[in-house]
């Protein structure tokens, strides 16, 4: 049995406000949006220097817009620990994941995330091509729950005490040790996928399985403890 460590305290909390299957997951995104725990995301938000967009399509985007479904994707990987729901999981984001994703959100939780997700997916464009990881166009969200775990293990708090108080140094860490980070969790991830394919050559069906399933999260965990003075 794969060991358990602090970085990834896994939860199953599936409770929604709007859970009916016949409603269309896009049209619950926008039932949510004049919910407490959206407004005072978007109050939260702009007393931070960005503009929540709570419904669908709201106007131009821009790197000071954010969005209600790239909170919810970033904050399910990183805080939450479950990249392979918040990739593989979008249509479910606001129906029965809806309260474990914001239930208890602060706006400053939700930009850290949404800062460290950005951060990942430019990264993943710019490290594209021939000598880039087969892996990497699936592992965004896996690199970014492993970064979110150790910016928090470096600062010394838990993910409950990030707040607008903390942010500012928050992420000049996470700027700081940006490559870095980057790069010591596409090592993880690759020797998690070792450990589960062995160095044999892995297709693209068996990345995108193995990404969508939970048990690399074991591997990496294992991982981080055989390699926990890697930074």
């Amino acid at each position: 049995t794969p060991r358990a460590i602090t970085l990834f305290p896994y939860t199953t909390l599936f409770r929604s406000t709007y859970a009916t299957n016949s409603q269309n997951p896009v049209d619950l995104r926008d039932l949510h949006s004049n919910d407490d725990w959206q407004k005072n995301l978007e109050i939260g938000l702009k007393a931070l220097g960005y503009t929540y967009k709570r419904q669908r399509e709201e106007g131009p985007g821009g790197s000071h817009i954010i969005t209600s479904a790239v909170v919810a994707e970033a904050v399910l990987a990183i805080w939450r620990m479950k990249p392979q729901q918040a990739k593989f999981m979008r249509n479910e984001h606001f129906n029965k994941l809806y309260n474990e994703i914001f239930d208890g959100l602060n706006a400053a939780q939700a930009l850290l995330a949404v800062m460290i997700f950005r951060s990942v997916e430019n990264a993943r464009k710019r490290q594209s091509g021939e000598n880039a990881p087969a892996f990497l166009p699936y592992a965004s969200h896996y690199l970014s729950m492993f970064i979110g775990s150790k910016l928090l293990s470096d600062s010394n708090i838990d993910q409950k005490a990030i707040s607008h108080r903390n942010y500012s140094d928050l992420i000049a860490t996470f700027y700081k040790n940006e490559e870095h980070y980057l790069q010591t969790a596409i090592e993880l991830v690759s020797m998690a996928l070792d450990e589960l394919y062995g160095k044999d050559k892995i297709s693209l069906q068996q990345l995108a399985a193995t990404f969508r399933r939970g048990d690399l999260l074991f591997y990496m965990a294992d991982n981080i403890v055989k390699n926990q003075n890697c930074f």
